[in-house]
């Protein structure tokens, strides 16, 4: 099977009800009709014991436009209660009574598809013990108000293209169907998917029927979608209708935008047009309590108080589920590319450093290594590249601009030893070009065939950026395991594909990645630039605490996709 083809079959896999938003990532989305979801105006704050909630996340964060659509009633305070096998039962007959049943699945070749993805390095955690594809905001609100009743996880989920485990299901101590993985855990045993029964999470599946873009407002630069929408997708739409504008963010394709918001993802063009921090006007919410909330207006810029859209990227869903967002959408400029090789790693990091320093307006700045370019090269792909570290470039802009660029940017690569300058001659090569950086992971997998890729992700300040990545190259080559580099270079990040087929590969890894995340932070930087790590060495305990009482003000019970992100305290919420 191709890489391509196992890219779809593991991460667009067709599920219970496949769409073509799930089968090709460029497919259009729904686009709704002029008169669907047009309303922008909304209530004012409700007073009295619907404002509770409102209440309390004021108090945790200060002020903030925050927009009430559908308030729960008053209830009793709640406490976190373990799942248990007869809740879950009773939940799913409750479910059941509202969902349609093709809209729910406990198949387990079903869940199997949601349990664990072929690309990670790790081992399976667990099974989710049903699959809901939810069709609208309303069915939402409906299964997280259920989920608070007894009490079960919910872990929201798009197309699956992450790489972390964000989604994955996690065990729990009441489910005897755990009992089996439990015990070969505990005695230094690998753990199989064959080794996972049922569990007691739910799935949220909005792929399948939250897909659809609600709103295209062109002279404002934004687009409302649901969080199913995929931004290939959105951007195909766009260019089908002749709107010159696009989404900007481009992490792995298919991505879609209720995970990109909630790993807080980034991409090739993050040096010029930012994160999706930088990229979401406003958000509505499901809370845990099935209080329906958004987060502001679309209004560019507001002073009423935090912009509470942020708390919730990059939370992975363990603040509350995205079921409606308004991104910014960028004008869509002429652009071309260029490649330049360097004698060592470091010197292209220097130059990737000094073209940012000098000014130069580059849409994207990626780096690869020697390593990199040797399995792209056996990957095939219509272009050869020189065996040596390699800065891929983006220029945008009008005609001066990019010449401007161009010339600069040659010779501040020329000042760091850069040969090789290779321009694109037409449209049809820049994007030949571009898709032998896309490609990277394929190339790595397919390079050492049946190996499995540890994929690292750090960031520092790019004064820092040279020293990150030399020191790494040097430790990865010490300790004899292939790993080539990539990553974007423009904004101080890299990636190492830490490839190992054996246990004794997998332990000189886990030390090459532990000093790789202490390297980074050493030098003013993250162990996670884009898609979420372990976080309370990086932070601190004092900001750490202060996120864990933010999770325990919003989410009591700990159903919103327990065990991820926020480390608990000892012995208060148990770690899964």
């Amino acid at each position: 099977m191709s890489s391509l083809a196992t890219f779809r079959s593991t991460f667009l896999r067709p599920r219970r009800l496949p769409t073509s938003i799930r089968q090709l990532s460029t497919s259009a989305p729904r686009v709704a009709s002029p008169a669907a979801g047009t309303a922008s105006s909304f209530p004012p704050p409700p007073r009295g014991a619907n404002a509770i909630l409102p209440a309390l996340l004021a108090a945790a964060l200060g002020a903030s436009a925050t927009y009430l659509l559908a308030p729960c009633s008053k209830q009793e305070p709640l406490s976190y209660r373990e799942p248990s096998q007869a809740t879950f039962d009773a939940a799913v007959r409750e479910l059941k009574e509202f969902m349609p049943e093709e809209f729910v699945s406990q198949d387990r070749d079903v869940l199997l598809n949601y349990g664990h993805s072929d690309w990670t390095a790790h081992d399976p955690t667990a099974l989710a013990g049903a699959v809901i594809y939810p069709r609208n905001k309303e069915d939402v609100i409906k299964i997280v108000k259920l989920a608070s009743k007894y009490n079960c996880p919910l872990i929201p989920q798009c197309a699956g293209t992450s790489l972390e485990g964000h989604t994955s299901p996690l065990g729990y101590k009441n489910n005897p169907n755990d009992t089996v993985a439990n015990q070969k855990r505990a005695a230094g045993e690998s753990v199989t998917m064959d080794d996972l029964k049922p569990g007691l999470a739910w799935v949220l599946d909005f792929a399948e029927n939250m897909n659809e873009i609600i709103k295209i407002n062109e002279h404002d630069l934004d687009v409302v979608v649901q969080p199913g929408v995929s931004y290939d997708g959105l951007n195909a739409v766009l260019a089908e209708k002749g709107i010159p504008l696009y989404f900007p963010v481009d992490p792995a394709p298919g991505a879609q935008i209720g995970g990109m918001i909630g790993t807080g993802a980034s991409g090739t063009n993050a040096v010029k047009a930012g994160t999706m921090r930088e990229n979401v006007i406003n958000l509505t919410v499901v809370l845990a309590d099935g209080t329906l909330l958004k987060t502001r207006q679309r209004a560019k810029k507001s002073s009423a108080g935090p912009d509470l859209g942020k708390l919730f990227i990059g939370s992975e869903g363990t603040l509350g589920i995205v079921v409606e967002a308004t991104l910014k959408l960028s004008p869509k400029l002429p652009s071309t590319v260029a490649v330049s090789s360097f004698p060592s790693i470091e010197a292209a990091a220097g130059a990737a450093r000094d073209l940012v320093t000098g000014g130069i307006s580059l849409a994207c700045i990626e780096l690869l290594d020697e390593v990199m370019i040797k399995m792209i090269n056996k990957k095939g792909g219509g272009i050869t590249w020189p065996e040596k570290p390699s800065l891929f470039l983006k220029f945008s802009g009008t005609q001066g601009q990019i010449d401007s660029d161009v010339q600069r940017t040659r010779s501040i690569t020329e000042q760091n030893s850069g040969e090789g300058f290779t321009f694109a001659k037409d449209d049809e090569e820049a994007a030949l070009i571009w898709q032998s950086r896309k490609n990277v992971l394929f190339a790595a997998l397919d390079y050492v065939p049946g190996s499995k890729a540890f994929v690292t992700d750090v960031c520092v300040p790019m004064s820092n950026f040279p020293t990150l990545v030399a020191e790494t190259r040097a430790d990865v080559d010490s300790h004899g395991i292939l790993a080539p580099i990539f990553g974007h270079a423009g904004d101080g990040n890299f990636h190492a594909l830490l490839l190992f087929s054996t246990p004794e590969e997998q332990k000189k890894i886990d030390g090459l990645v532990h000093r790789m995340v202490e390297r980074a932070q050493r030098l003013d930087g993250t162990c996670t630039g884009e898609h979420g790590a372990y976080i309370e060495n990086e932070l601190g305990p004092g900001t750490v605490e202060l996120l864990r009482r933010i999770k325990e003000t919003l989410d009591p019970q700990n159903i919103m996709n327990p065990g991820k992100l926020i480390p608990p305290r000892d012995g208060s919420i148990p770690k899964y």
